[in-house]
């Protein structure tokens, strides 16, 4: 059984790359993100403060810093995160009132009441009427 080949062996190649960019100032090369992207960037972040129970999903629709690590510097990112989630959520609200004919206050009930029902076992969630549960 002959194993070697007269002509090397020629491998031919076609790759596609795609690059996505994540975090950095996209607003300064005129570019400006969607509602959705913002949320998609942020959601790791939001999910290990959710895991770490440092945040809870508010009956207003907006996540809530529940308890504020003692370590500076993670409690300065903690309330980062929740800052932009919260930015994004506000446009999200407005941008979909507008289109679904409500109130933002009627939309970022019914979101809460959707991010009560997607939350894991053991993440806070505040029940309408206000009060903290696990779930």
């Amino acid at each position: 059984m002959q194993l070697d080949t007269p002509e090397p062996l020629q491998v031919d190649i076609h790759m596609k790359v795609d690059v996505e960019q994540k975090g950095g100032d996209a607003k300064n090369k005129g570019e400006t993100l969607s509602v959705a992207e913002e949320r998609r960037m942020l959601s790791h972040q939001v999910q290990v403060l959710k895991n770490d129970h440092r945040v809870g999903e508010g009956a207003d629709g907006t996540l809530i810093l529940k308890e504020i690590p003692k370590d500076e510097a993670y409690a300065d990112y903690a309330k980062t995160v929740v800052t932009k989630e919260n930015g994004a959520r506000a446009k999200l609200f407005q941008e979909k009132a507008a289109l679904e004919g409500k109130s933002e206050a009627q939309y970022a009930k019914e979101f809460a009441e959707r991010a009560r029902q997607a939350s894991y076992p053991g993440e806070w969630v505040q029940d309408e009427d206000g009060k903290w549960r696990k779930k």
